[in-house]
């Protein structure tokens, strides 16, 4: 699963050097990589000496630095301290200089949360083919499903480890726990206790998205819970959550429903609601769970289920469009802490064209979209702007906070493009859009990003990072360099440069990165080198003046043509 290494990174030394033990110690450690250098002094007088805690703080700031001064990730240098540790009583005895001498170094912030996920729970339902073709798709059992998913789970397990994700968004079936009412006892495995820990194991947050009522609570597994049997939904959420908010699992981010907005009515042999015209319904469900997962772990963050929000019902699609007004009109707003919604790029277009300089809004061909009727130009009137996944993002964002009050945090819980396997121009298209889509969606101020999936076993639609034996697509290996490159990044801001599509990102101590594809050069003043690294992590420099300077002079400034594969740009 590894991809190819940058440059090496430098050894890391450390010393110490008694020069009294009953009048001064000093204790120098030195991290040096080539050109970059940092060292670390403390120094004191006496015989006290820092106590272990003050020590272990000084150890554990120091971080190993590249030749090329991109930081790695945080690791703790091992120093042998023999000395025997004693509280400090005069803290005017100790000076210490963090860093003493530092060249173009920055640490990876642990400040900055990770904003990217993966779907590791994504083999899907389908179980064979007619004779013409057509896929058979029912329902498995957990035992069945678990006959496939076993064989995967350790593949999965390493791929998710080596992708750099820092979540992963994995299923829980409440019919599975809770397959006969109260008082009946629940059942926890074999696949949530042991298949849930494993995730976890491998140091990603969990989002927990909550699916398939069992059938004596609703009409069918993806349909609204019947009213009489809210309070039973309500208690196996608080019974759920406090379990699962424990070590080993430790989650605390719960999703309820799968595209709930779904309309037909089998939506669930999918792994789908089908509540689409019943927000209302789904608004109540909202009010009784959102307590109950609260009063079992107040820290817990709920999101509104994903909704598809596209393909819509007008265009004899699934998918009910005023879905989400109907869930916020009754109340829904008010018991979540997130919105979310999916996003496909197949449906680009739907939003595009809501842009103020679309062709169909500068023709009059589309008023600005209005609340109610999302067409008539009636109701109370906001904008939504940009293209692919930064004009979802504000038409549905504006949308929530013009027509119903709601402010709170956008998450997008599915992002995909297609990779098909027989076709290697899709693959290479894919592999792009895994960087333009999530530099797009953090631009747009979306916090979370899951992509849909690590693999999608049987799926026409292809949209995994492995192909269906689990071996790496192109797209498995730029999601590496995404997450690797961007990891304690910020967005900054967006550039405007003719041909040039670009996002800046910023560390908290505002060393700046840039993610850029396109037909025109981008240029970097002042500087007298770029260091590149494109999708598949091989990382170049290029030198004011030399080979890969578009303007070929020796100007205090370096121009980078670009192609439509993205790339990862910093100054040197």
């Amino acid at each position: 699963m590894g991809k190819a290494e940058g440059a090496g990174v430098g050894e890391c030394m450390s010393s110490r050097e008694q020069i009294s033990s009953k009048k001064r110690i000093v204790i120098v450690l030195v991290v040096a990589a080539s050109t970059s250098l940092a060292v670390w002094m403390i120094s004191g007088a006496g015989t006290d000496v820092p106590a272990s805690a003050q020590w272990n703080t000084l150890t554990n700031t120091l971080t190993k630095v590249t030749s090329n001064s991109e930081p790695q990730r945080m690791q703790t240098v091992p120093v042998w301290w023999t000395v025997p540790a004693r509280t400090i009583t005069d803290t005017t005895q100790w000076q210490t200089f963090l860093p003493f001498i530092a060249a173009n170094f920055c640490p990876v912030s642990s400040a900055v949360p990770s904003p990217f996920s993966l779907q590791i729970a994504a083999l899907h339902q389908v179980t064979g083919t007619t004779a013409t073709g057509d896929r058979i798709v029912r329902p498995m059992s957990e035992a069945e499903w678990l006959a496939v998913y076993d064989e995967a789970f350790p593949t999965l397990l390493e791929a998710l480890e080596e992708s750099g994700a820092g979540w992963a968004r994995v299923r829980v079936n409440w019919s599975w726990i809770q397959p006969d009412p109260p008082p009946a006892n629940y059942v926890w495995g074999p696949y949530h206790d042991d298949k849930l820990r494993q995730v976890a194991e491998t140091g990603v947050r969990l989002i927990a998205m909550v699916a398939d009522a069992p059938d004596w609570a609703a009409d069918s597994p993806c349909a609204p819970v019947h009213p009489e049997q809210l309070d039973e939904f309500a208690q196996f959420l608080t019974d759920l959550v406090d379990r699962y908010k424990q070590p080993p699992w430790n989650i605390h981010h719960w999703e309820l429903i799968n595209e709930p907005d779904y309309t037909w009515p089998h939506g669930w042999l999918g792994g789908l609601g089908c509540m689409g015209y019943d927000g209302d319904r789904y608004a109540d469900m909202l009010a009784v769970a959102y307590p109950a997962i609260k009063a079992a772990d107040p820290g817990a963050t709920v999101l509104m289920g994903g909704v598809a929000h596209d393909w819509f019902v007008e265009y004899d699609g699934p998918f009910y469009r005023y879905f989400p007004d109907d869930v916020m009109a009754a109340g829904g707003g008010d018991h979540i802490d997130v919105l979310n919604f999916h996003y496909f790029p197949d449906f680009h277009a739907e939003w595009e064209r809501w842009d103020p300089n679309s062709e169909d809004r500068r023709r009059g061909w589309l008023p600005a979209p209005t609340c109610g009727d999302l067409f008539d130009g009636q109701g109370t009137a906001y904008e939504a702007w940009g293209i692919d996944l930064i004009a979802k993002t504000t038409h549905f964002r504006n949308r929530m906070a013009a027509c119903f009050g709601v402010h709170k945090p956008v998450w997008v819980t599915e992002l995909a493009e297609h990779g098909y396997s027989n076709n290697p121009a899709s693959l290479v298209q894919q592999a792009r859009y895994v960087i333009q889509g999530y530099a797009r969606g953090l631009a747009a101020g979306v916090e979370n990003i899951t992509w849909y999936a690590l693999v999608t076993v049987n799926d026409a639609h292809e949209h995994g990072l492995l192909f269906d034996d689990f071996t790496p697509k192109p797209a498995f290996y730029a999601y590496q360099t995404l997450t690797a490159e961007l990891a304690g990044y910020t967005y900054a801001r967006m550039l405007s440069v003719p041909g040039v599509e670009g996002y800046v990102f910023a560390t908290p101590c505002g060393r700046e990165k840039t993610v850029a594809w396109g037909s025109g050069t981008l240029a970097f003043a002042p500087a007298g080198q770029l260091r590149v690294v494109d999708r598949q992590g091989n990382e170049t420099f290029v030198v004011d003046g030399g080979p890969g300077d578009a303007d070929g002079a020796q100007n205090g400034a370096v121009k980078l043509g670009l192609t439509a594969d993205p790339v990862f740009v910093s100054v040197q």
